[in-house]
């Protein structure tokens, strides 16, 4: 069930992307729909929010409107690690 709050929403998106991408360093793209299934969601539009929203901060790069694959970027792993992974 995702988060209800959206800052723990988007900490709970960077931490899905690193988990589908291995735990390598960024950047490492997976597809939305891996990370998507990762946070047990269906909707469509608060994840694409979420997307964006990381991607404003300098956490996430994006491939696509909407997105199709995305990637942490070193300050989102930076990020995701502060939130203590």
């Amino acid at each position: 069930m995702p988060a209800t709050d959206p800052n723990k929403f988007i900490i709970d998106l960077l931490r899905a992307v690193y988990s589908t991408t291995g735990g390598r360093r960024p950047p490492v793209w997976t597809a939305v729909e891996k990370v998507q299934a990762k946070l047990g969601t269906t909707n469509n539009e608060a994840l694409d929010v979420a997307i964006r929203l990381a991607g404003r901060k300098g956490w996430l790069r994006a491939d696509g409107d909407p997105a199709s694959s995305i990637t942490l970027t070193v300050q989102g792993l930076s990020a995701l690690e502060a939130s203590s992974i």
